[in-house]
């Protein structure tokens, strides 16, 4: 359904041309080049469109600038440049750009030589002979490198910036695991020499019975019976 919307939205308004209207609301305009029990296929300029008709609403069928264009190019000799070339005009001046290309390819296909419609297809000069574009950076050395046409030193330098950054991206990614393989060993040293300096500074018998009493039983720990003091003398 998008895709038809999208059609719909880019097609140059064509008067007088058929309709298809959809049961979900949406039409499409163009000119009807074949129907069949289960879809109808509409010519809309840049290409056909096949709808099922169990989408289709209704039709409405009357003349387009489609229409126009192929009763003309019907009327054409192969060997009619003159003719080719008008009809060229006029399809572009009807926004039939599709049918455009294919009257100006009719026409350099009779004169190899023709400016306006190798203008008009994108052809450049190069040595005194037309050419497509691409055939045109091809003869002068030019490479098609990601959608871009460039010299293959140009291509060359890319690829070696490229290659260089991954390199160096690769080195700051094993650098920064290495720093934290050595930082988790330096914590976990740190928490074992804690672990051992608490260990020595707790008494050989707090494991057996904790804190306990301050007495044992109810005198000071460690303390020792009192002295036996003499007896006075009587004198």
């Amino acid at each position: 359904m998008k895709k038809i919307a999208l059609l719909v939205a880019i097609l140059p308004t064509m008067l007088l041309a058929d309709v298809v209207i959809l049961k979900s609301g949406g039409r499409v305009s163009g000119r009807i080049v074949q129907r069949s029990a289960t879809s109808v296929e509409v010519d809309v300029g840049a290409g056909t469109v096949t709808l099922a008709l169990d989408r289709v609403e209704r039709i409405e069928e009357s003349r387009s600038s489609l229409d126009d264009y192929y009763d003309r190019a019907g009327r054409l000799g192969p060997k009619d440049l003159d003719g080719w070339l008008e009809l060229g005009r006029w399809a572009s001046s009807k926004s039939l750009s599709a049918q455009a290309g294919e009257a100006y390819h009719r026409v350099v296909a009779i004169d190899a030589a023709n400016a306006e419609a190798n203008l008009a297809l994108g052809n450049v000069q190069v040595g005194g002979q037309w050419v497509s574009e691409e055939e045109s950076y091809r003869a002068r050395g030019y490479v098609q490198y990601e959608g871009e046409w460039m010299t293959p030193a140009q291509r060359d330098a890319l690829v070696s910036s490229r290659r260089a950054q991954t390199d160096a991206d690769l080195r700051q990614v094993e650098a920064d695991a290495r720093a934290r393989d050595a930082e988790a060993e330096a914590q976990a040293a740190q928490a074992e020499a804690d672990s051992a300096e608490d260990a020595d500074g707790i008494p050989l018998w707090w494991g057996a019975w904790g804190p306990g009493p301050g007495s044992w039983p109810g005198k000071p720990a460690g303390s020792r019976p009192p002295a036996t003091l003499p007896a006075r003398s009587g004198r």
